[in-house]
């Protein structure tokens, strides 16, 4: 309809009384806790923290109060990123990886190089509970543009981070990527489960660039993500790609060579490696060798039973040499279809 003088006046009384009543509206963040939040008192801004992340980290909370309650806590918790005491920087980013928009993502982004490791890992613990809440949502809150860009950024922190306390947070942040169940975001799921066995990969196969008392939070991180993967597998809701399958399989063989050099270096001889090594390297083997089966079924194969880890936890040094080499020899599991893996990528002599 046309607007007249007559209904011009009803136009802008309208929009006055929308105004009225969106200012009327409860804000999804009170006033008290925003107030805290610029306080000195640490019990206060904890007390803050918890009030509103209890009012925001609901995944069924209405895209307009989140952009609402975004609205209300970006501007004291840039103050705050932007201080030089790390707890007022770490709750800051505790609670912007409640709010789940764009303008927060962005401020857990800003300290994704933050020098203090400590930081960096905050944020990427931050970007994990966003994606949590993300895969929940019934309307997503944050373009699959910006969700895309975030895990391939993160998987670059996991293959590059010089802390590797900050890289298992990257990590911890792509396992949470690919759990996301939202059918609307299962493009991005798919890729994070990608992103994340690739990224470890280079992590582990690089593992003698990392300071020897480092390297244990590499194989920390091979063997967590090796397990997750396989869970996803199982039980996912959205079930990865082929090319993402085979993927997570290069990882589990990477894993596997990685403990079969360290059963050579022990001259074959699983009794010779120490305790507290064969303990990881026994949890890292059993969340390789079940990641190998999952990804096997879930390409319609029969998946080869090896009994690799019980070989290796009873210092059965034959027979786990022998299972090994069944699944990445050269005429291994993982070098036939339908993975076709390059046949010397996990024993260099072809097994």
């Amino acid at each position: 309809m046309p607007m007249t003088r007559l209904t011009r006046p009803i136009s802008i009384a309208a929009l006055v009384l929308t105004s009225l009543c969106m200012s009327a509206q409860a804000q999804p963040v009170e006033s008290r806790d925003l107030e805290r939040l610029t306080s000195e008192s640490f019990e206060d801004i904890k007390v803050a923290r918890s009030d509103i992340m209890a009012a925001i980290d609901d995944p069924n909370m209405a895209t307009s109060e989140r952009l609402a309650a975004s609205a209300q806590l970006i501007e004291p918790l840039t103050g705050m990123i932007g201080s030089e005491d790390e707890l007022k920087i770490v709750n800051a980013l505790m609670i912007a990886g409640s709010i789940v928009t764009p303008e927060a993502v962005a401020l857990i982004e800003s300290s994704y190089q933050d020098s203090n490791p400590g930081v960096r890992y905050a944020a990427l613990k931050a970007l994990r509970s966003t994606f949590e809440i993300l895969g929940n949502q019934r309307t997503p809150s944050i373009d699959t543009r910006e969700i895309n860009r975030q895990i391939e950024t993160v998987a670059d922190m996991l293959r590059n981070d010089s802390d590797t306390f900050v890289a298992e947070g990257a990590a911890r942040a792509l396992i949470a990527a690919a759990k996301m169940r939202d059918t609307r975001l299962s493009a991005s799921a798919e890729l994070a489960f990608g992103e994340l066995a690739a990224a470890t990969s280079t992590r582990l196969t690089s593992i003698d660039s990392t300071p020897e008392d480092k390297q244990v939070g590499v194989v920390r991180i091979a063997m967590m993500s090796n397990f997750e993967l396989g869970r996803i597998l199982q039980s996912g809701p959205n079930k990865p790609g082929r090319d993402a399958i085979r993927t997570a399989a290069g990882l589990a063989g990477d894993s596997l060579a990685h403990a079969y050099d360290e059963f050579e270096a022990a001259k074959r001889k699983i009794a010779s490696i120490s305790e507290n090594d064969a303990e990881m390297l026994a949890q890292l083997v059993g969340a390789s060798e079940n990641l190998v089966y999952s990804s096997q079924t879930a390409l319609g194969q029969d998946p080869t039973r090896a009994a690799l880890r019980g070989a290796f936890e009873s210092g059965n040094d034959r027979d786990f040499n022998r299972a090994i080499l069944t699944l990445i020899g050269g005429s291994g599991v993982l070098v036939q279809a339908p993975f076709s893996l390059e046949s010397d990528r996990f024993v260099t002599s072809g097994g």
